[in-house]
């Protein structure tokens, strides 16, 4: 999921679309803090300051005449939706306003649908509508190319079902045997200092199918405390080729909203960050592959992980940002 897609000419209307999305609920002394960090922190990653206030009220179909390329117009839906998240309160207004700006553009995004649930307080419905969405964006995919046994290897763990197997338990245990320093070494020291099991190694173990999570962890140096799990959750997102947002979106409402999507993790409220979200999704985005697409991790265990990190194009943390924590 790329976000840095709007050319230099479309940022004043793409800028000025969210602020109007995120005043629809009231007048500019409720425009929340957070919510002006979204359009900063879109800007910044654009290359360009932007003075929020003097930004232009535009009407959507004027911003549909702004920026024509579907791609783009698809994003800057998406943007809004994060932009209504971002102070931690959806109002059937904001819904109401991405509704009208979805119109004009042209684009059909079930995430606006979810939103409406969660104005109106039907949060258990929103939490299975991303759910859903999830599986369609995954477990879909799984089932396209390795039929039900792919998808019952992927959920199983989730219902204490899934396949133990000694042989590929012991693979993932002999990375520990690797140099110090190596991809490998360090995956394997992320996942035994958490107490973490590896695939087969028992019946509720991660699948094999989902380690590419934790690969992403030690890859963009996020912590698996809460707030490092909204960032993995976000780089995840703009890695992700195939619908990338469903993942964004499940990350916001779940460590953000307090909506719990997933069973694993207890659901947090207030976590989002602008800065360290959006550039999570921008470091994601430029990584070379698709670690959830059948990425064969083993051809580079024994390489340095930060050879790693250079060949596949991710690039560093900011300076700040908070690094995982040494095993």
């Amino acid at each position: 999921m790329d976000i840095v897609v709007f050319l230099s000419n479309e940022i004043p209307a793409a800028l000025g679309a969210l602020r109007e999305v995120a005043l629809a609920d009231g007048a500019l002394a409720r425009f929340d803090p957070k919510q002006r960090a979204v359009l900063e922190e879109l800007a910044a990653l654009h290359g360009v300051r932007a003075d929020v206030d003097a930004l232009p009220r535009l009407a959507p179909e004027a911003v549909a005449r702004a920026i024509p390329d579907p791609h783009r117009r698809k994003r800057l839906v998406q943007l809004a939706l994060v932009i209504a998240m971002a102070d931690g309160e959806v109002t059937v207004a904001e819904v109401d306003a991405i509704e009208a700006l979805a119109g004009a553009l042209g684009v059909r995004e079930q995430g606006v649908d979810v939103l409406r649930l969660v104005a109106r307080g039907h949060r258990g419905l929103a939490k299975a509508a991303v759910r859903r969405r999830l599986f369609g964006a995954f477990a879909g995919e799984v089932l396209r190319k390795d039929g039900l046994a792919g998808v019952r290897e992927l959920v199983g763990p989730f219902f204490r079902a899934g396949v133990e197997d000694r042989s590929r338990a012991f693979r993932y245990k002999q990375l520990g045997l690797l140099p110090e320093g190596t991809f490998g070494r360090v995956f394997w020291e992320h996942c035994t200092a958490r107490g973490f099991l590896f695939p087969g190694e028992s019946r509720d173990a991660i699948p094999e199918r989902m380690v590419f999570h934790d690969l992403g962890h030690v890859l963009a140096e996020y912590d698996t405390d809460p707030a490092g799990e909204i960032q993995a959750g976000s780089f995840q997102a703009g890695f992700i080729r195939r619908d990338g947002f469903a993942f964004l979106l499940f990350v916001i409402l779940h460590f953000h909203l307090g909506i719990q999507i997933t069973p694993v993790a207890a659901p947090q409220v207030g976590l989002f960050d602008a800065h360290r979200v959006l550039r999570a999704v921008a470091r994601g985005a430029a990584c070379k592959v698709d670690l959830s697409d059948r990425w064969d991790f083993w051809d580079v265990v024994r390489l340095p992980l930060d050879e790693v990190r250079e060949r596949f194009g991710i690039p560093p943390l900011a300076e700040g940002e908070p690094r995982q924590q040494a095993a």
